[in-house]
């Protein structure tokens, strides 16, 4: 590879990597940007290392096939999937005018188009959660730390439209473990590595989102209970005390006998002081 080319294919990582690094919800999806990245990486490798002879004009028309290739994806997969010969290449070049890009550029660059697709999706929900987060503001504020800034936007992030966007990136990345015509191409595993990625982190939050869903059901029924013995006249300071009490004995019934809001997995019951915090945050103390 030439210096011209290594200088460019840098800047290309680097400058996507440094953009998104900027966004005050990168932490978030880190992950995602990295594998997208790495797979359009490739895919820029792939069609400079081809041809190691390619001029400064070669490679900015194959640069100019990569963006009227992504312009065109979703036309390019549907004529490819219903196409018998699922003649990939032969779309690429028609949608993108460049008509004697070899096969595997044309593959590469489609490949490419729909990693960007996918950083794209990244990108968008990005800032827009962080548009989202000020919206009760005329402005976001000038003088916060950066961690403090990160940290106030990702408490606002909508746990649905964060999965939603990582659906939406497996399916921009999907193609390429679809068609056919791809099944033995070197840059697959690295999409399909990538989704399942993206599958995982996803599963992570659907989790958490469980998780926070049985805290508070159970943390409802801990506030009831306590009501329940202060509407009976029990002074406050008992309150506490008789609501661990009564959490224990329901912990302690066999499984098929436990109120739903206590999961299987419970095996003890919380501190009496985490129990008096509870009723606290809801002032039934």
């Amino acid at each position: 590879m030439t210096d011209h080319q290594v200088i460019l294919h840098s800047a290309l990582g680097s400058g996507l990597l440094k953009s998104l690094s900027a966004q005050p919800l990168y932490d978030l999806c880190r992950g995602q940007v990295a594998d997208a990245c790495h797979l359009i990486d490739q895919c820029w490798l792939r069609i400079h290392r081809d041809d190691i002879n390619k001029d400064l004009a070669g490679i900015k028309d194959l640069g100019s096939m990569c963006i009227q290739t992504m312009i065109h994806e979703e036309s390019i997969f549907q004529y490819t999937s219903t196409d018998t010969t699922a003649r990939l290449a032969h779309w690429v070049r028609m949608y993108s005018g460049y008509y004697s890009v070899s096969e595997r550029d044309a593959h590469a660059g489609y490949i490419m188009a729909c990693a960007v697709k996918a950083l794209g999706t990244l990108a968008s929900w990005m800032q827009t959660a962080d548009q989202e987060a000020w919206s009760h503001v005329s402005e976001p504020p000038t003088d916060w730390p950066r961690d403090l800034y990160c940290q106030f936007v990702e408490m606002q992030v909508d746990p649905d439209e964060r999965i939603q966007t990582l659906d939406d990136y497996a399916l921009y990345l999907k193609p390429i473990t679809s068609l056919s015509c791809l099944a033995d191409d070197e840059l697959r595993p690295i999409a399909e590595r990538a989704i399942k990625n993206a599958i995982r982190k996803k599963g992570g939050l659907i989790s958490v989102m469980d998780r926070k869903e049985e805290i508070s059901a159970r943390d409802i029924a801990i506030v009831k209970q306590g009501r329940h013995y202060r509407a009976a006249g029990m002074s406050k300071r008992y309150v506490a005390t008789k609501v661990h009490a009564w959490l224990q004995g329901e912990v302690a019934k066999p499984p098929k006998q436990r109120p739903e809001w206590i999961t299987l997995e419970t095996e003890k019951a919380l501190t009496r002081k985490r129990v008096e915090a509870i009723l606290k945050s809801y002032f039934v103390l």
